[in-house]
């Protein structure tokens, strides 16, 4: 077949990486049944770069294929070796305090926003994550109520996915109801390439844009698929097409 079109800038490269294992509920009806991610923050001294480390596998993977003619059957089975969970990729500007967010609903989106304010509420609780003392901070945002910890001794501004905003790095984050779950395993200071990719059919919108999108896709996925919909009722009128369970790790 052939390959994946693949088109990327090189933003800057990264000085510490940071190593999460995510796990997270899809339906809320069933919290027993989690998905799993080892994701990777990438933090350079303007930019930083979160993403799902078999993601960033699958990237290099096509740019090495995106100068050939063809994947051969073996290339094409060493691609379908990795699978990634986490479709979100978050860029931030250090400096600018604004992020640049790549996500998938049927295709590509990308939008980009102001950095958020956390307020956090700092306690005197702690546990030990990776040999480092780390302290708990709780915060509410956007739907969600967190536990936090951060680690003192390490002086970095920076943590999994949008947060920030504490005296240290956020080593472990976790909603309430445990939802979403944050939790560092490993770090180094390879030297990584901090990118974005820029194909042509990635489709730049809003939040609110790509959020009504990501609903409706939930909702009624026949519409996107060119299945059937849904009656005047809601009802599935075929149900391989029925609603899909949302859980977004944003809830407003």
């Amino acid at each position: 077949m052939k390959p994946f079109p693949y088109s990327a800038t090189i933003i800057e490269e990264s000085n510490q990486n940071i190593y999460y294992d995510l796990k997270f509920v899809r339906d809320t009806k069933n919290t027993q049944s989690k998905r799993q991610a080892i994701c990777i923050l990438q933090i350079g001294s303007i930019f930083s770069r979160f993403a799902d480390n078999n993601f960033v596998k699958l990237d290099s993977l096509d740019e090495k294929y995106s100068h050939q003619q063809e994947i051969t059957p073996k290339e094409f089975g060493v691609y379908n070796s990795f699978f990634g969970n986490w479709d979100n990729v978050l860029v931030k500007n250090l400096v600018d305090k604004k992020n640049i967010i790549q996500d998938y609903a049927k295709n590509k989106y990308q939008y980009e926003e102001l950095q958020p304010n956390f307020n956090w509420k700092l306690e005197k609780d702690t546990k030990e994550i990776l040999g480092y003392v780390c302290y708990k901070a709780t915060t509410e945002f956007r739907g969600r109520k967190y536990i936090a910890w951060y680690a003192k001794n390490i002086p970095i501004n920076n943590g999994p996915y949008i947060f920030d905003g504490l005296p240290g790095l956020i080593m472990e984050i976790e909603d309430i109801n445990d939802h979403y779950h944050f939790t560092a395993i490993a770090m180094d200071k390879k030297t990584k390439d901090i990118y974005l990719r820029k194909e042509k059919q990635i489709l730049h919108v809003t939040r609110e844009q790509f959020r009504k999108i990501q609903k409706d896709l939930h909702d009624n996925p026949g519409f996107f698929y060119g299945g059937n919909s849904y009656d005047a009722n809601g009802n599935p009128i075929n149900e391989k097409w029925k609603k899909k369970p949302y859980n977004p790790i944003e809830l407003d």
